[in-house]
């Protein structure tokens, strides 16, 4: 069983609430064990507040695009308890919609909101893959993206179906054509009432009622508005369907129980999120505990990812140093270490230089990992994201000492012009470097190694650099590779 101790609840924090604030490290050690420690990362708000497009007009789809973006990020930041954000996000990555194909940013809405208030939801919740993926199947934002509102019976439009397994909860090469074929059929009729209202509407006169084999399993002959859902519960092993199989005609996995197939598949998704992506695998203990986890909870989500959480391969040396933060994860932290909310930090545009945009994942199959976010292009962007921010932090800079830079809302987190410049026409000068760089560690909360701190020390005495010049170690710091590592 791991060991609660400072390094494990550091990384059990930078990966599930982007970043180990001081008093949440001091909270979770007085609990006693990992477990309790993961229960309280776990403790989300049970229904975190929408994005508000008040003073937006109705057709600016954009400009509440960047809103919701805002308003999602800013909870990221100012949440006590993040966790509940960040698995929305990593659903928002793994069941893609785009709003330049939905075209509604009320339907990505309500697609986000689905994924923050049950993609991990609440200890009383209970929520499960089942029921986000059968929820999202018939919201419009899916509806449009994957074209399902165009899946007729008589015009049968395979592109939900297909990504349903090939992406979404099976993977490459386990179901064949003719599974597709029979989901697609099995899925018509969830429509909207016409192309230009997004409203979700189920037409049984374009349902095609034919049962279908799929997965080895007969579906699609009951309620015509469960034929879709059938597909789910066999491939997760649910309901009076039971489990499917992966039939012969298929690449791998043939003759496994598709729930199976689908708990390996999700585990390593999530894995590849929060735990490790340096080495494109699972480790084979937590691999058998997450895939259990998700198999005897009926796939329930909070079981599943405490599994991780508490797995001892989950805080080993390989697992903390294998994954790269994302773009919007390194903006949230920057955002957290100089209190800044989205809209002063003004950075979405730069997100889409760095790689990730939110609401704009690049296709169907979302983000990748680690090697995906490390180029000359993407990290030139993170450092431009740095300097936006600091320019927003220092934006009274001419207006007095009071407030030069104010880090958040705590008027004691400040440095003035003189600590940092000194005034030379007084005789006053400023502050020390090693002051100065310490209070700079202390207001952020970076906590950045030794080795980073004695390097800037090192930059600021250099003879070059001047005392106006000492606003640089902030970006130093703020740029340092730890920055980077989730």
């Amino acid at each position: 069983m791991p060991t609660l101790n400072q390094e494990n609840v550091r990384h059990l924090l930078r990966r599930t609430e982007i970043v180990d604030r001081p008093d949440r490290v001091a909270h979770l050690l007085t609990l006693g064990t990992i477990e309790a420690a993961v229960d309280d990362v776990m403790n989300v708000p049970a229904n975190p507040p929408s994005a508000s497009f008040a003073g937006i007009p109705a057709n600016s789809n954009w400009r509440q695009g960047v809103r919701l973006s805002e308003h999602w990020m800013d909870q990221m930041a100012s949440v006590e308890r993040s966790f509940g954000e960040r698995m929305a996000f990593f659903w928002h990555g793994h069941i893609c919609s785009e709003l330049g194909k939905v075209e509604s940013a009320l339907a990505m809405q309500e697609q986000v909101d689905l994924f923050r208030r049950r993609g991990l939801g609440p200890a009383a919740a209970g929520s499960s893959v089942a029921e986000l993926v059968k929820t999202m199947a018939i919201q419009v934002a899916m509806l449009r993206y994957l074209d399902n509102d165009q899946n007729y019976a008589n015009s049968p439009n395979q592109n939900f179906a297909r990504e349903l397994m090939e992406l979404f909860l099976l993977g490459v090469g386990n179901y064949t054509e003719a599974d597709v074929e029979a989901a697609t059929a099995a899925w018509t009729g969830h429509n909207r009432p016409r192309w230009d209202i997004n409203e979700y509407v189920f037409d049984e006169e374009r349902h095609d009622s034919t049962p279908q084999q799929f997965l080895g399993r007969e579906i699609n002959q009951g309620d015509p508005r469960e034929g879709g859902n059938d597909t789910i519960n066999v491939i997760l092993g649910l309901g009076p369907l039971g489990v499917g199989k992966i039939p012969p005609g298929a690449e791998k996995n043939q003759g496994r129980p598709s729930n199976e197939v689908a708990a390996e598949f999700l585990s390593y998704k999530l894995w590849q999120e929060f735990g490790e992506a340096a080495s494109r695998t699972v480790p084979s203990g937590v691999a058998a505990a997450m895939r259990r986890a998700l198999i005897e909870n009926d796939f329930a989500i909070r079981p599943w990812v405490a599994a991780m959480l508490t797995h001892d391969d989950f805080y080993a040396t390989a697992t903390k140093t294998g994954l790269v933060r994302q773009p919007v994860e390194f903006l949230v932290a920057n955002m957290i270490a100089l209190g800044l909310d989205s809209e002063r930090a003004g950075q979405l545009w730069l997100l889409d230089q760095a790689g990730q945009q939110p609401l704009y994942p690049p296709n169907v199959s979302g983000w990748k990992p680690n090697g995906y976010w490390v180029n000359a292009s993407a990290m030139g962007a993170r450092q431009l994201i740095v300097q936006g921010c600091l320019w927003a932090l220092q934006g009274d800079t001419w207006a007095g000492d009071a407030g030069y830079i104010q880090f958040g809302e705590n008027n004691a987190n400040r440095l003035t012009k003189i600590e940092i410049q000194g005034r030379w026409q007084d005789g006053i000068d400023p502050i020390s470097d090693e002051e100065f760089v310490d209070r700079v560690i202390l207001y952020t909360g970076l906590r950045p190694p030794a080795s980073t701190r004695d390097r800037v020390l090192a930059h600021l005495g250099h003879p070059d650099v001047a005392a106006w010049m000492r606003f640089d170690a902030l970006f130093l710091l703020l740029s340092a590779p730890e920055m980077h590592i989730a």
